[in-house]
């Protein structure tokens, strides 16, 4: 080993690529319960013209989403991770192997993606086709790494826990 090096190093096994899809698919079907539940259950107090109930309804959904958004967000400050991340054993880390921040994984991970993509949507106005930023950031998973460009773009990694 060069004597100048100071890069410290740490063993650790990149996540696979079904476990991060298995994850994905937790995550979002975890925030899709919200969802789900006023799909069912909105119009059916409507029906019955419970236009009270519907609001209460709404307001639980609502209050169940925050819950969720907040356990995700204190999963990934405290642990790298999300409920789907934590289901599958995976989670994140930097490249130092620290927990990234909140910040990191908001505006460096998450928000420039959904940013192009809405304006991609917004400029060429044909429906889904910001679908496709998604999709080209998920496809460089397939790189030796596993690291999708979320991942290189926030200087993140996913691992086995």
């Amino acid at each position: 080993m060069d004597p100048y090096q100071t890069q410290d190093t740490y063993d650790v096994e990149a996540a696979t690529r079904l476990s991060r899809l298995g994850a994905a698919v937790v995550d979002g079907l975890v925030l899709a319960i919200p969802g789900i539940a006023l799909a069912i259950l909105v119009p059916m107090a409507l029906m019955g013209g419970r236009v009270a109930v519907m609001l209460v309804i709404l307001g639980l959904a609502l209050l169940f989403l925050l819950a969720l958004l907040i356990t995700q967000i204190v999963l990934l400050v405290k642990h790298g991770q999300t409920i789907g991340k934590r289901a599958l054993g995976i989670r994140m880390i930097t490249s130092d192997g620290g927990i990234p921040s909140i910040w990191r994984v908001f505006f460096l991970r998450w928000l420039p993606f959904a940013v192009v993509a809405t304006i991609v949507q917004m400029v060429l106005k044909v429906q889904g086709i910001g679908s496709l930023i998604h999709l080209m950031d998920a496809a460089f998973i397939f790189q030796p790494t596993r690291r999708c460009l979320h991942d290189l773009f926030a200087d993140t990694h996913v691992i086995k826990a």
